[in-house]
C-alpha cells in the first residue's frame, strides 16, 4: 500500500507546473554554475595560477635567504604562506573572494643608528612575524549573487514546501482522505508514502542536474578531480538529500494541522522565510552588538603603545641610559643577549597582538555560527563549505595550521643552529645565529591539510532535525482529524 500511495504522489507531482518548473530551472542553473566556476574571471584556474605564482616566489625568496646564512633565513622567514585553491568552490562558494588568501610574514625594516660618545653603530633588522591581512573587494550586485550548489540547496528547500503544502491538506480539502484511510491501511504508512513520493519526485531531477554540472566541468577540463573530490561530491549528495527530506517532513507538518492548502501554503512560505533569511541575519547582527571587537586602528594604537613603552626600557637607537648601547657582536655575547631580549619581546607583543585580534574576528564568527545552526538551511551550507574547504572555517583551519608551520619553522631554525660549533646559539638576533648557509631543501614546507571535525557535527544536526520533523510530522497527523 506504501508503493501505491508513492507511485501516486509521484504521478500527481509530474503533472503539476511546479515540477514542470523546477525540471526547466535546475538544469539551466547546474549549467550556469558549472560555466560561472570553469570559465569565470575568479575560476578555479585563475586561482590555481595565482597560487603556483606565489609558491614559486616563496621557492626563491627560502632559496636566497638559505644560500646567504641561516641567520637571515631566521630573519627574513620562510615567507608568504599561500592557501590552496578548492577544487570544489563550485559547489559552496563561501565567499571565498572575501577572504585573504594567503598570510604574510612582516619584518619591521632595516634600521641603524649612528654611535655617539655611549653607544655603538649597528644595523639591524627585526625579525619576522605573522600577519593577517584583510581583504575587502568591492563587488556589484550580480558579482555578489552566486549560483552554487548551496544556492540551489536553497532552492530545493523551496520545492519541498511547493510539493507537500497540500500533500494532506490537499486530500482533505477534496475527499478523497477519508476515502483513502477507509482502507486497512495506518496513518504512519500514509505519511511514509507521501514522503517517499516527494522525496523521489525531487531528488531524481536534483541528481540528474548534478550529473550534468558535472559532466560539463569534465568537458571543459578546467577543474581536475581526484578520489577524494569524488567522495566529497558523494557526501554533497547526501547533505542534499538531508537538507530536502527535512522541508518536506516540514511541509507534511503544516500540511497535516489545517484544512486549506492555501493557508498550510502561506505558514510554510513566512517559515521558509525565517529560516532562509530572518534568522540568520538577525542572529548574525545580535552576536555582532553582543560580542563587539576592538576595530583595526584601535588594536593598532595598543600596539604601537606597548611597543613604545618597550623601546623607552630598551631605547635600541642609542641615548642616555640605553640597554643596547652596544652592538650585538660575536665577540661580544652579553650584547647580542640584549638585543635577543629585546628583539624577542617586540616579536612577542606584535604577535599576541596580531593572533588576538584575528582570534577575536573568529570567535565572533564561530558564535554567530553556532547560533544561526537553529536554521538548517544554515546547517545545510555550513556542512556544504566544509566539504568543499571553502569559506571562513576553512580559513581559520588555515591560520591554525600557519601558526603550527610558524613553530615548525622556528624549531628547524634552532635545530640547525646547534649543529654549528662557531655559532652563539642566540635566537633570533642575526649575529647570534649560524652564519653558515643552509640546505633549501631541508627547510620545512608549508601543508595544508583538510579538517572535517566541524562537518560530523552539522551532519549530526542536519539528522537531528529530520527526526524531529518526523516526530513533528507523525504526531500531528497522527492526533489529527480526517475531516476538518
Amino acid at each position: 500500500m506504501i508503493l501505491q500511495i508513492t507511485i501516486k504522489e509521484i504521478y500527481h507531482n509530474l503533472t503539476t507546473l511546479r515540477f514542470a518548473l523546477m525540471i526547466i530551472l535546475l538544469p539551466v542553473l547546474f549549467v550556469a554554475n558549472a560555466l560561472m566556476y570553469s570559465l569565470g574571471g575568479d575560476g578555479y584556474m585563475v586561482q590555481v595560477n595565482t597560487y603556483n605564482r606565489q609558491g614559486t616566489q616563496q621557492t626563491k625568496h627560502i632559496e636566497n635567504s638559505a644560500n646567504k646564512s641561516l641567520a637571515e633565513l631566521a630573519l627574513v622567514g620562510p615567507g608568504e604562506i599561500a592557501k590552496s585553491p578548492s577544487r570544489l568552490v563550485f559547489c559552496a562558494d563561501g565567499a571565498d573572494a572575501q577572504i585573504p588568501r594567503s598570510v604574510k610574514m612582516e619584518s619591521g625594516g632595516s634600521w641603524s643608528r649612528t654611535g655617539q660618545h655611549e653607544t655603538e653603530d649597528y644595523e639591524w633588522t627585526p625579525p619576522w612575524t605573522l600577519e593577517y591581512p584583510l581583504q575587502i573587494k568591492s563587488q556589484s550586485a550580480m558579482q555578489r549573487i552566486k549560483i552554487d550548489w548551496v544556492f540551489i540547496g536553497v532552492l530545493m528547500s523551496f520545492f519541498a514546501i511547493l510539493f507537500t503544502f497540500d500533500a494532506i491538506a490537499g486530500e482533505r480539502a477534496r475527499g478523497t482522505l477519508s476515502l483513502i484511510m477507509s482502507n486497512t491501511i495506518s496513518r504512519g504508512q500514509v505519511l511514509l508514502g507521501k514522503y517517499l513520493g516527494a522525496f523521489l519526485t525531487l531528488m531524481v531531477p536534483l541528481i540528474v542536474g548534478i550529473l550534468i554540472s558535472l559532466l560539463v566541468i569534465l568537458l571543459f577540463g578546467n577543474i581536475p578531480f581526484a578520489s577524494g573530490h569524488w567522495l566529497r561530491i558523494l557526501g554533497m549528495v547526501g547533505l542534499f538529500a538531508l537538507h530536502v527530506s527535512i522541508f518536506i517532513f516540514l511541509g507534511l507538518f503544516f500540511s497535516s494541522r489545517v484544512s486549506n492548502p492555501i493557508t498550510s501554503l502561506v505558514w510554510l512560505l513566512l517559515t521558509w522565510v525565517c529560516l532562509a533569511f530572518v534568522f540568520p541575519s538577525l542572529l548574525g547582527t545580535f552576536v555582532g552588538n553582543l560580542n563587539p571587537i576592538l576595530s583595526v586602528d584601535e588594536v593598532s594604537m595598543q600596539k604601537e603603545a606597548q611597543l613604545g613603552q618597550l623601546r623607552d626600557e630598551f631605547r635600541p637607537n642609542g641615548g642616555a641610559s640605553s640597554k643596547l648601547s652596544k652592538a650585538a657582536s660575536v665577540e661580544n655575547p652579553e650584547a647580542t643577549r640584549l638585543w635577543a631580549d629585546y628583539f624577542s619581546r617586540e616579536i612577542e607583543t606584535k604577535t599576541r597582538f596580531a593572533d588576538g585580534q584575528i582570534d577575536s574576528q573568529f570567535r565572533q564568527v564561530q558564535l554567530a555560527r553556532d547560533l544561526t545552526q537553529i536554521s538548517p538551511i544554515a546547517t545545510f551550507q555550513y556542512a556544504m563549505e566544509g566539504f568543499a574547504n571553502t569559506g571562513i572555517v576553512s580559513y581559520m583551519n588555515f591560520v591554525k595550521q600557519a601558526r603550527r608551520y610558524r613553530q615548525t619553522f622556528i624549531d628547524f631554525i634552532k635545530t640547525e643552529d646547534r649543529s654549528d660549533p662557531e655559532s652563539l646559539h642566540i635566537y633570533p638576533v642575526k649575529e647570534g645565529l649560524s652564519q653558515k648557509p643552509v640546505d633549501p631543501d631541508a627547510v620545512p614546507v608549508f601543508e595544508e591539510r583538510v579538517s572535517y571535525r566541524s562537518v560530523l557535527s552539522q551532519v549530526g544536526l542536519l539528522v537531528l532535525f529530520n527526526l524531529l520533523f518526523f516526530i513533528v510530522a507523525q504526531v500531528s497527523f497522527l492526533t489529527s482529524e480526517i475531516n476538518q
